[in-house]
């Protein structure tokens, strides 16, 4: 397998400030064969409408 694809898991709890913050992160990085899944685990930091 050449270009094995990466998962990136990203726990958060309360942390909805620095969410953008690390999605920049991984879009910045150079190897491109990946997938992103951000995990909230029952936040109440953040609540939608």
């Amino acid at each position: 397998m050449e270009n094995p694809l990466v998962s990136i898991i990203i726990p958060v709890y309360n942390r909805s400030n620095v969410i953008g913050d690390s999605l920049e992160s991984v879009l910045s990085q150079t190897y491109k064969q990946g997938e992103c899944n951000i995990v909230d685990d029952g936040s109440t930091d953040f609540i939608s409408e």
